[in-house]
């Protein structure tokens, strides 16, 4: 093993500790083993911070955040403590698949130097049934996959995406800025200039924690308008693209009519599932 990882695992954690060891065990699973995991521990309040003595794994760095920043932010100064070439992303619910990190590097090895990002399928569990992350509705899985993320197919789940790290020189890190879909944004900034390439198998596994819809339909219609105003170019020049988006927030804004949050929103925001 080289002295430095090849790849660097960032986790972001608010409030998640007995799930967050779930996906630390899974990471310890792989069969793939050149890897340091960094965790950003983003202000919580439950003790994640004492879970670094029941990982002694010198390959686990742990970072706290004295207040609550957001996943966005918690991924962000992960990137920046990341030693490796290649940077993977599992949320601190999520799991992987014991060979999700060996066939993600194998596919680096062998793939197309433009080739910058590869996601493998995710097995999504939510309220106690199975999806599967691409939907076979979606026809362009792999390539230049631009045109599909831009009309906000549900293309890649986030703790299933392994980059480059020097692609993010070219398109700059998350925007903390946003209140949700900041994950959105970056592989809209990704699909620009670099291939994606899919594994199909699902070596991703995807527990989603209950919370509030409605909530959820504010924080996507605003999050969605910002982003449209950041790549209005691109949208102006893909009609279908913005009618998807334009559609899509027209059922948000409805949804929240009918089921309005019962709290206030900038709290939520803040505390979003990473």
């Amino acid at each position: 093993m080289n002295s430095l990882p090849e790849v660097s695992i960032i986790i972001p954690a608010y409030n998640r500790r007995d799930l967050l060891k779930r996906a630390l065990r899974s990471v310890l699973g792989q069969t793939y083993g050149a890897w340091e995991a960094i965790v950003v521990d983003d202000g919580s309040t439950d003790g994640t911070d004492a879970l670094r003595g029941e990982f002694p794994d010198a390959r686990f760095r742990f970072i706290r955040h004295l207040a609550n920043r957001g996943p966005a932010a918690a991924r962000n100064t992960a990137i920046v403590a990341a030693r490796g070439s290649v940077l993977a992303f599992l949320d601190s619910d999520d799991e992987w698949a014991p060979d999700k990190l060996a066939r993600q590097m194998n596919a680096f090895q062998a793939a197309p130097g433009d080739a910058g990002v590869i996601y493998t399928g995710t097995r999504r569990y939510l309220r106690g049934k199975a999806h599967n992350i691409p939907s076979a509705r979606i026809r362009r899985k792999e390539g230049n996959v631009f045109s599909t993320i831009l009309r906000g197919a549900y293309l890649v789940h986030t703790s299933a995406l392994a980059m480059k790290k020097e692609c993010l020189k070219n398109v700059g890190f998350f925007d903390a800025s946003l209140p949700a879909l900041e994950e959105w944004d970056l592989w809209i900034r990704l699909a620009k200039v670099c291939r994606f390439m899919f594994i199909p198998e699902p070596l991703t596994i995807s527990h989603d924690a209950p919370g509030s819809l409605s909530a959820d339909r504010q924080l996507f219609f605003r999050s969605k308008g910002l982003i449209l105003r950041k790549h209005r170019k691109e949208f102006l020049r893909s009609p279908i693209a913005l009618a998807s988006i334009l559609s899509g927030m027209a059922r948000l804004r409805v949804g929240a009519v009918l089921n309005p949050p019962r709290g206030t929103g900038t709290k939520s925001e803040r505390n979003r599932r990473p």
